[in-house]
């Protein structure tokens, strides 16, 4: 069974605002056995939206339509469908009482009214957490559901109305399970060389992702019932993990600050971190994690040379001799930290994010990171491609994964 997603608002096509919804409701989709065929984003024009409604009315078995729903005139979601189904938009009384319950005590403006049009003969989905209600309609084959595009509105509309409707009437048939195997430290062509045998396969599918963070092994698995499907998606990532090893620190959603921060929490140890090119990247991602306070004393951004001298004990010919993005300064960096600290872990970076900067002897991208330990003080050289941010995104993952891998031996 497939379903086509359609997002519509003009702000999704000039760029002022990111797309969450189709990902979030892509995920949900699977879930119940819907495959994503198509998602389409269409921008506030009456006739393109009809186009592309029409258009997914021919493909697919479920259309899900999102935004469009309040009050002003560039919301004509309702209007289109009702001319595609031929339906008037009547006022629900239903949906009219919960807009005014919902703005009782503010001042109302009669144009909330509008929101609570709907056509004939379609279903209401409450709103749990907004003004506008959602709708769906399914008779003569045809399956369409409109959800708010307020994501916030939208998740709570799905899991409390949409999700149990669709079940009902497209579950059971094929069950579909994901896992996502989240890697870090190899590239892409190194973890496709190294589970080619299993992206062959095609049962399950498995597909790969190059992110900045790493390399993401998606599987997907399509069986007739919920418990094979995922038998087999855990066998997948069972092969997957023996081929791959430590390089494999998550799977879906877990980032690795979230993996390094459990790791140090079971290990009772306290961890510092100072920052050079990474500007306070680092830390900001460790305190992220609600607890982290269990196991990250502190953060330093030491930017000027002067900095790394006064706060972290770095010797200033050190710096003179090295330069401040060497192996040796980034060992004393960490050596600094770890003692001002007094924690179990010290964490450093030094390098150069560029767009400027770089040298030939020490080009945009080159980072220094180190970690001091009870053992001693080991430093990692790294040269990095892309723009600041990006080097800079690279770095601070590749200074976690360091201390996941000298936490997990």
């Amino acid at each position: 069974m497939r379903a086509e997603i359609i997002v519509t608002g003009t702000e999704l096509l000039s760029g002022s605002v990111l797309d969450t919804n189709s990902l979030y409701l892509s995920e949900e989709l699977m879930l119940i056995g819907l495959e994503t065929a198509f998602k389409t984003v269409v921008g506030d024009d009456e006739k393109d939206m009809e186009e592309a409604l029409r258009r997914s009315m021919g493909r697919v078995e479920a259309v899900i339509v999102t935004g469009g729903l309040g009050p002003t005139e560039d919301d004509v979601t309702r209007k289109v469908i009702a001319k595609i189904v031929k339906k008037r938009l009547v006022l629900n009384e239903d949906a009219l009482k919960a807009i005014h319950a919902r703005l009782i005590g503010r001042d109302y403006a009669t144009s909330n009214d509008r929101q609570a049009l709907v056509p004939s003969g379609a279903r209401l989905l409450q709103n749990p957490v907004g003004i506008a209600p959602g709708f769906f309609i399914d008779e003569e084959g045809l399956f369409i559901a409109v959800l708010p595009g307020v994501p916030k509105e939208l998740r709570a509309m799905f899991s409390e109305g949409l999700r149990p409707i669709l079940e009902e009437r497209f579950g059971g048939k094929t069950f579909i399970r994901r896992r996502v195997v989240r890697t870090c430290g190899m590239s892409e062509s190194a973890v496709n060389q190294a589970i080619q045998d299993t992206l062959k396969r095609g049962v399950p599918v498995v597909g790969l992702t190059a992110k900045e963070t790493g390399v993401d092994i998606r599987v997907i698995a399509r069986e007739s019932s919920a418990e094979q499907s995922q038998a087999r998606v855990d066998r997948t990532e069972a092969m997957i993990r023996e081929k791959l090893g430590d390089a494999v620190y998550g799977v879906d959603g877990q980032e690795l600050e979230e993996v390094v921060g459990a790791l140090l929490k079971q290990r009772r140890l306290k961890l510092a971190v100072a920052e050079s090119c990474t500007g306070g990247l680092i830390g900001g991602r460790i305190t992220s994690i609600a607890g982290s306070s269990e196991y990250f004393e502190r953060g330093v951004v030491a930017y000027s040379d002067l900095s790394k001298t006064e706060l972290l004990g770095v010797p200033r010919d050190l710096i003179e001799r090295h330069g401040a993005v060497s192996s040796e300064v980034a060992a004393a960096m960490a050596l600094g930290i770890r003692q001002a600290a007094r924690a179990d872990l010290g964490l450093a970076v030094t390098g150069i994010a560029g767009p400027g900067g770089g040298t030939e002897q020490k080009p945009v991208g080159l980072v220094i990171i180190a970690l001091a330990t009870i053992q001693g003080v080991k430093t990692v050289e790294h040269r990095f491609l892309g723009d600041r941010e990006q080097v800079r995104l690279k770095a601070s993952q590749m200074a976690l994964d360091m201390v996941r891998m000298y936490l997990i031996g």
